[in-house]
């Protein structure tokens, strides 16, 4: 039996358990935010293939060596959670990061000061009608 293999797969375990539980215990605690769904709840999946790839190979090894029945495919199913959780995983992100530009784009000065430019000329524009109604009052009531 390789240990150090063993070891590793044990301590990638436990990093993708913490992976996931801080992923799900983020999301509860900011669920009432209505904000983050679309990147903790994924952290959270990828945390869970990630422990159930590491468990394969744990449960492989050791029953590789006591000669108990083993499953044939057993790299495959490790590299495909693994795989699936990568995906996962960088999905996630990628809507994240996507979703802070969007927010960063509305929170500069600029554009700040930009919306704040539209506001001013809409309410402009409803100034300048409010002024013409009351002219064309004024002229029918004259």
């Amino acid at each position: 039996m390789n240990w150090l293999i063993i070891a590793l797969d044990i301590l990638f375990a436990l990093v993708a358990a913490v992976l996931g539980i801080l992923g799900l215990g983020t999301f509860k605690s900011i669920k009432h935010l209505g904000i983050g769904k679309s990147f903790w709840v994924p952290l959270f999946l990828s945390g869970i293939l990630f422990v159930f790839g590491s468990a394969v190979r744990i449960f492989h090894e050791f029953a590789v060596e006591y000669g108990w029945l083993v499953m044939t495919y057993t790299d495959e199913v490790i590299r495909v959670s693994w795989l699936l959780a990568i995906g996962i995983l960088f999905g996630s992100v990628y809507s994240y990061s996507r979703k802070v530009k969007t927010a960063i784009k509305f929170t500069t000065p600029e554009a700040q000061s930009e919306i704040e430019l539209k506001g001013l000329k809409k309410q402009t524009n409803d100034l300048l009608k409010q002024i013409e109604k009351l002219k064309a009052q004024n002229k029918s009531n004259a």
